[in-house]
């Protein structure tokens, strides 16, 4: 198997796994707020949180950028707690609103440089940074499409079988999701 293959596999098993599950906690309070049929802003909202991840991830991986990395480890779940609680604003729930798409893309930059430390350890003797990073972000992107595919049968399922109305999946999807980000703060808190 070619190093592409490789790494684009590690790049999607990062966050098809129980390791990642601040990522995708994080995705799924980022779509809470949309209904089936906006599934192409979803993916647009997720697409540009990959390349917020992937600006900071680079960043990191030229020594360009480095931060603490227990700071990092806790600034994550407080970006999943702001969206959960943006979600219930009124302009968080406006379906036409650019806003998620600048929250998906800043807090993606956060969610690269926990992304970061990660990525050092895969590619500890490899001669060409780009030749993990292109593949090892495509992987990522992969993963996340998986994890907005899984989330949206969900919520039309939701929706058809318990006749849940959108604000009703919302409010249930951003408490837990902000519930589970308090719980991470706690466990992260680096001070």
């Amino acid at each position: 198997m070619n190093s592409f293959n490789v790494y684009l596999r590690l790049g999607y098993e990062h966050i098809v796994n129980a390791n990642a599950l601040d990522h995708i906690i994080f995705i799924i309070a980022l779509m809470a707020v949309y209904q089936p049929k906006n599934w192409v802003k979803i993916v647009i909202a997720v697409s540009i949180f990959t390349l917020g991840h992937s600006l900071t991830l680079t960043m990191a991986a030229f020594d360009l950028l480095k931060l603490d990395k227990s700071l990092i480890e806790f600034l994550i779940p407080v970006t999943i707690g702001a969206t959960a609680l943006f979600n219930l604003t009124k302009a968080g729930q406006d379906q036409n609103s650019k806003t998620k798409y600048w929250i998906a893309g800043v807090f993606g930059m956060i969610h690269g440089l926990g992304f970061a430390n990660y990525y050092d350890m895969l590619i500890m003797g490899e001669s060409s940074y780009w030749g993990a990073l292109l593949p090892f972000n495509l992987g990522v992107e992969l993963g996340q499409l998986l994890v907005v595919v899984i989330v949206l049968l969900t919520m039309v399922l939701f929706q058809m079988i318990m006749n849940t109305k959108a604000h009703s999946w919302n409010l249930f999807i951003s408490g837990i999701a902000f519930g589970l980000a308090f719980y991470l703060g706690l466990e992260t808190w680096p001070f």
